[in-house]
């Protein structure tokens, strides 16, 4: 019964942390610049996707190749995937280059379970004509 127990509330925890990949946007710049250059501003993107990892194994992630699915036991969690997210996102609303990228890894030890973490990646840029 007990096993039973630590099973069904592994489950709940996994699926409570699930992963999940998004991308926002601001267009509604009010007249400012996002960039010094002369190339006019189309919007700020950002985007983030965070999973759930065995140890260093991907069990639950988000998808970066369609935002807001999740994806089983692919390592989407990295720097590389959530940039290229992010600029196609910027290309597809009509940006021809990404500027002013920066982007945040971090990992979060799930406790009380010593094997169990959180990783996240957000990627942040101004896409310009």
């Amino acid at each position: 019964m007990r096993k039973i127990m630590v099973l069904v509330l592994v489950a709940l925890a996994a699926a409570v942390v699930s992963g999940c990949a998004s991308v926002c946007t601001g267009q509604k710049l009010n007249d400012q610049k996002l960039t010094l250059g002369a190339n006019p501003d189309v919007a700020h993107v950002n985007g983030a996707n965070w999973g759930l990892y065995f140890l260093k194994w991907p069990m639950m992630t988000g998808s970066t190749v369609k935002p807001g699915d999740m994806s089983f036991g692919e390592n989407n969690v990295t720097v590389e995937s959530v940039v290229d997210m992010v600029t196609l996102k910027g290309k597809e609303m009509g940006g021809a280059k990404m500027v002013d990228l920066q982007s945040d890894r971090s990992s979060i030890w799930v406790a009380p379970f010593l094997v169990f973490f959180i990783n996240s990646v957000e990627v942040s840029g101004n896409a310009v004509k």
